[in-house]
């Protein structure tokens, strides 16, 4: 009897001693789970920190930009002008197709104090905005007043010009700061404005608003209301006797400089991370 129960007791405590090691390496694991579990939990709010520092750096670059684009004298706004939104050398026809790309990197390699980005780059995009086929319209009219209505229409209030929305234009701002990139985008839309008053045409102080008349390439300009002037040309006149012979079409000279450039944000925007 008493050999059986020393057996029964001997069994047992080996039973508690198989016990006790499994709980102790679950707890083992569990402690080596929580730690994983706290490292990666500290690794992403690490990340998101350095993410949204760098989401506040590239907004706020952003907003420097923009008031630097409706600044007509700051370097910013002529080289965007004068440059990237008027020359075909950032795509072929500016009023058809969305331009390539033009980065440049407004900080390179920079070694800045704590707080700032490592890197910043702007990139630009442009394409062919709302309004573009305004630039050019055939004015088609059945009487002489009706018609002077319309060229009043297109020209703007006191002919400086209809607001026209011809390109669009993206900016993205890429912030890079302790590995994490971030970039922010804002979209442009671009309104300008041609002044077409022609009464000093025969002054040759020609506006930036002429006239074809049936598809002809002479370029007349509108001298009052439905008079039409050309260089060593007769002058045109229309009224309602002879409106059926002259078929009208509105351009804008956009070889040159628009008139007046103002630059409102438009609907689309994005933010993203890059990766590196």
């Amino acid at each position: 009897m008493h050999r059986r129960a020393r057996s029964i007791l001997r069994g047992e405590q080996g039973l508690s001693m198989i016990l006790v090691l499994c709980i102790g390496a679950l707890f083992v694991a569990l402690s080596a789970a929580l730690v994983y579990a706290a490292s990666v939990l500290t690794a992403n709010a690490n990340r998101q920190l350095l993410e949204q520092e760098a989401y506040q750096l590239a907004t706020s670059f952003s907003d420097v930009l923009e008031g630097e684009l409706n600044k007509k004298d700051s370097s910013f706004a002529k080289f965007v002008n004068g440059q990237f939104m008027f020359s075909q050398s950032y795509g072929k026809d500016i009023y058809d197709l969305e331009s390539q790309p033009k980065e440049f990197a407004w900080k390179p390699n920079g070694s800045q104090p704590d707080g700032g980005a490592e890197a910043i780059t702007v990139t630009l995009r442009r394409r062919p905005g709302d309004g573009a086929d305004k630039l050019n319209q055939t004015a088609n009219s059945t009487s002489a007043t009706d018609l002077r209505n319309l060229l009043d229409t297109l020209e703007g209030e006191d002919r400086k010009g209809m607001a026209i929305v011809d390109l669009q234009l993206d900016i993205t701002v890429t912030v890079t700061k302790n590995g994490e990139s971030f970039a922010f985008t804002r979209t442009y839309d671009r309104t300008v404005k041609y002044n077409s008053d022609g009464s000093q045409a025969k002054s040759y102080i020609f506006p930036k608003v002429y006239y074809t008349i049936n598809d002809g390439i002479t370029k007349y300009y509108r001298i009052n209301e439905l008079t039409f002037y050309a260089p060593s040309l007769p002058e045109v006149t229309i009224d309602d006797n002879n409106i059926d012979s002259n078929r009208l079409t509105f351009h804008c000279d956009t070889s040159q400089q628009p008139d007046s450039i103002t630059y409102t944000r438009g609907a689309k925007q994005s933010t993203g991370t890059t990766q590196e």
